[in-house]
């Protein structure tokens, strides 16, 4: 039950330190997550956590990278082939002999091998954090995507560089050549079993879709445990398990794409895929609060040794930090003509750099992209677990492993600065030039903009029942919010949304007191106008609490409300066919307006007077709407215009606001064309690929929101 503790505090940890971000977002999450877990420590709570490298490594690191690799843009892996492998094996190479060399100089305590090692584990870095800290910053023209490629594919050649070097120090013995082989072999047969492992389990998911229609347990099961079995089955033979992750990953990343309509349509898939994001994260930040967890012992640990003390320790932090960003400088300042996509003609290239001295990497000279790519080496995840597989001792003589501590203190120094150095420094040395951000988020408010104007002009005057017409409003209601949200003046907009809607409530208050007088405070329409508001305040609430607090009210209120709409239906003949649910109350309600003439009456002509009552607030909403339009805010008045004229009219034959199927009806087609909208674009030139690119992989997880809701409910 500790263990168990111990992990829910870690996430409650997690979660603590990604609100902290969202209000701090200069500062990555990662840094709250680490100080969290470094706090934790010195309270008086009981925590367990034993770390064993090889579950560790399966369990966590394993399905992060395979997620990774499942979620990577496969255009993007091919246009920047080339600097992704240079960077994630000969970077990681001349980072594990250059820098290793450097650290067994200025330690010479640490063996050669051992300094191997640590510069293994200081070699991948972590994209995630580069993303948190430049984001909307415009950097280089490619260099994300070749930082993501990096990030995925030198997590596993470090690994493997570690594994090589600590076999070394365990069997005292360190030959270059039998490196290199171990090295090939690791690498090149973990990626040729992870596609063999792929293959497999695209052939097991198509028998799936043609036996079993693509039976979603099944699929589940495979997208949870495939990157656990792959791992060991690497590891089995000898081989690299997380470079086979890597590639089984990237395989069905490709064939998402080749079956990419049918995963959407497939529960199973879409299940998974829309909490993949979530659980990366969370493993993510777990290894961030558990090396925070673990810095008080590390730096206990350090106090025991007598020529590494914690001050000189903090020296040798700072230089071989120093160490790194400097190869990792030079080593892209000589292969600057490479990180190019791949599709230019090279010698009309070079040609064009003794020309200009640029490439086509935006307003960045050669040494500005180079510094800046070292600056983005930020180190995390994978280096922090890297350094807790160093076993506690050596097996060959059972000694304790040298120098263990002083290794953990190093790594875990050098990702904590390299966060701080580029936090306080890539904002600087990144020009301030259009934010690419801000320019896909206006297209996207564009092209919304013409969809919902298209929708409006094919449904509004030709939906005949109260579901298509309920289904319409709501999809009209989303695609609005999604406009106001991508509007680089979002925050402002909702400021305005709330003032107006305080002031329409405040107006129609008084028109409600009015007819309330009119019809003797008559407690069913008392009733009627009180749901009315409730509903309208659910619509137009965004706070978690706020939400809970009115849904708990309209559940009380819906309760009564369904009853009197079958008593308003009843006295005037109006009563569809009714459910097994509602048959008993239907029967003592006939009854009782049998032996009520008079009720019966009344209730008539009040029930034919709801849609006049209801008509004349939705129009004094609207003109009070109308009277504060501007220039500015007409997204806004759009926004609540369309919230009033939609919902009010079906207020009095609509006991529930639930209509999925009618409202992803009008999402469905709202997203195919939008695609066809970015596709145009792209055609005529006015977006890039990669922005078209970027639109589409986002209208195509909206589409796969459609089916995941669909699963929860």
């Amino acid at each position: 039950m500790e263990i168990l503790f111990t992990i829910a505090i870690f996430i409650v940890l997690v979660i603590t330190g990604s609100f902290i971000n969202r209000y701090i977002p200069r500062i990555p999450a990662a840094l709250f997550q680490v100080m969290l877990g470094f706090f934790i420590t010195y309270l008086p709570i009981p925590l367990h956590f034993e770390f064993e490298s090889e579950a560790f490594m399966a369990l966590v690191i394993a399905p992060l990278l395979f997620t990774d690799a499942y979620k990577a843009s496969r255009s993007e892996l091919w246009l920047y082939k080339r600097p992704i492998v240079y960077m994630s094996v000969g970077l990681v190479i001349a980072t594990v002999l250059v820098v290793g060399s450097f650290i067994n100089f200025i330690i010479p305590s640490i063996s050669l091998g051992a300094s191997f090692a640590l510069a293994a584990i200081l070699s991948p870095t972590d994209a995630v954090a580069v993303k948190s800290i430049t984001k909307g910053m415009k950097l280089p023209k490619g260099l994300m995507a070749i930082l993501e490629g990096e990030s995925l594919l030198n997590d596993a050649a470090g690994i493997v560089s570690f594994k090589i070097a600590l076999a070394a120090i365990i069997t005292g013995t360190f030959s270059f050549a039998n490196a290199s082989k171990e090295f090939f072999i690791a690498a090149i047969g973990g990626m040729f079993l992870g596609i063999i492992l792929g293959l497999v389990t695209i052939s097991l998911k198509s028998l799936n879709r043609k036996f079993l229609n693509s039976e979603p347990t099944i699929l589940v099961i495979i997208q949870v445990i495939l990157p656990i079995l792959v791992y060991f089955a690497a590891e089995k033979f000898h081989l690299s398990g997380i470079i086979a992750v890597v590639f089984t990953g990237i395989l069905l990343n490709f064939e998402k794409y080749l079956f990419q309509g049918e995963s959407l349509n497939n529960q199973g898939v879409v299940s998974i895929n829309y909490n993949q994001d979530t659980v990366s994260y969370i493993l993510n930040g777990f290894v961030f609060v558990f090396l925070g967890y673990l810095l008080p012992d590390i730096f206990s640990n350090m106090m025991k040794f007598p020529d590494l003390d914690i001050k000189t320790g903090l020296l040798y932090v700072a230089l071989i930090t120093i160490a790194l960003i400097i190869s990792r400088f030079i080593f892209v300042y000589l292969f600057y003509l490479s990180f190019q996509p791949h599709t230019f003609n090279t010698s009309n290239k070079i040609i064009e750099f003794l020309k200009t001295k640029k490439l086509d990497i935006g307003n960045y000279s050669r040494f500005e992209y180079a510094l800046i790519s070292s600056l983005c080496g930020i180190h995390g995840t994978v280096t922090l677990a890297t350094a807790l597989m160093i076993p506690l001792t050596l097996e060959s003589t059972g000694q304790p492993f040298p120098l263990r501590d002083a290794i953990l203190f190093i790594a875990s120094g050098v990702v904590l600065l390299s966060m701080i150095i580029g936090t306080i420094f890539l904002p600087i040395t990144i020009k301030k030039e259009e934010n690419e951000e801000i320019f896909l988020n206006n297209a996207r408010s564009k092209i919304l903009g013409e969809v919902i104007d298209e929708l409006q002009t094919k449904y509004y005057n030709n939906l005949d029942t109260t579901p298509d017409r309920m289904g319409y409003a709501i999809a009209i209601k989303k695609l609005q919010e999604q406009q106001i949200y991508f509007c680089n003046d979002e925050k402002r907009l909702v400021h305005y949304s709330k003032k107006l809607v305080a002031l329409i409530e405040k107006e129609e208050q008084k028109k409600i007191n009015e007819i309330l007088i009119e019809y003797e405070n008559n407690r069913h329409l008392r009733h009627i106008l009180e749901v009315r508001k409730w509903r309208l305040k659910k619509l137009l609430t965004y706070s978690v609490f706020k939400q809970l607090f009115i849904t708990l009210k309209l559940s009380i209120l819906e309760g009564k409300f369904r009853r009197l709409l079958v008593l308003l239906n009843l006295a005037t003949d109006d009563m569809s066919s009714s459910t097994a649910n509602q048959h008993r109350i239907e029967k003592h309600l006939r009854n009782r307006l049998k032996t009520n003439v008079e009720l019966r009456q009344q209730i008539k002509e009040f029930r034919h007077s709801i849609p006049d009552i209801i008509d004349s607030l939705t129009y004094n909403a609207i003109d009070i709407i109308e009277n504060q339009k501007t220039k500015e805010n007409t997204l806004v008045i759009d926004f609540l215009k369309n919230i009033y004229d939609n919902f009010d009219y079906t207020l009095y034959n609509a006991p529930s606001n639930s209509y999925v199927e009618e409202s992803r009806k009008f999402e469905t087609e709202a997203i195919a064309m939008q695609k066809e909208k970015i596709n145009n674009l792209k055609i005529q030139k006015k977006i890039s690929y990669h922005e078209a690119d970027t639109l589409l992989r986002d209208l195509n997880y909206n589409e796969a929101l459609l089916y995941a809701n669909n699963i929860e409910e």
